[in-house]
């Protein structure tokens, strides 16, 4: 009987570490959450700046390329022009 009352009284010291314990485990979990929700909204926001980067360094590239057709152009123009 004695065992009874032991392990009863153990049950009892067991369950309240566990009930702290599952609190700890909640608010881990939502901080988790919190936090995975903010990597993947800054990810989404690189990837913007990334895309807009790469779509910008095309653009550049393309009015260079422009530039340089209108220069051999004019060079071309010019040496006619004499």
């Amino acid at each position: 009987m004695t065992k009874l009352v032991e392990a009863g009284e153990q049950l009892v010291v067991l369950n309240d570490k566990l009930a702290t314990q599952r609190v700890a485990v909640v608010e881990k979990t939502a901080a988790c959450d919190a936090l995975l929700t903010e990597i993947a909204s800054a990810t989404l926001k690189t990837e913007d700046k990334k895309t807009l980067a790469v779509d910008k360094g095309k653009e550049t590239e393309d009015q260079s390329k422009a530039i340089e057709v209108e220069k051999v152009q004019k060079d071309c123009s010019a040496v006619f022009a004499f």
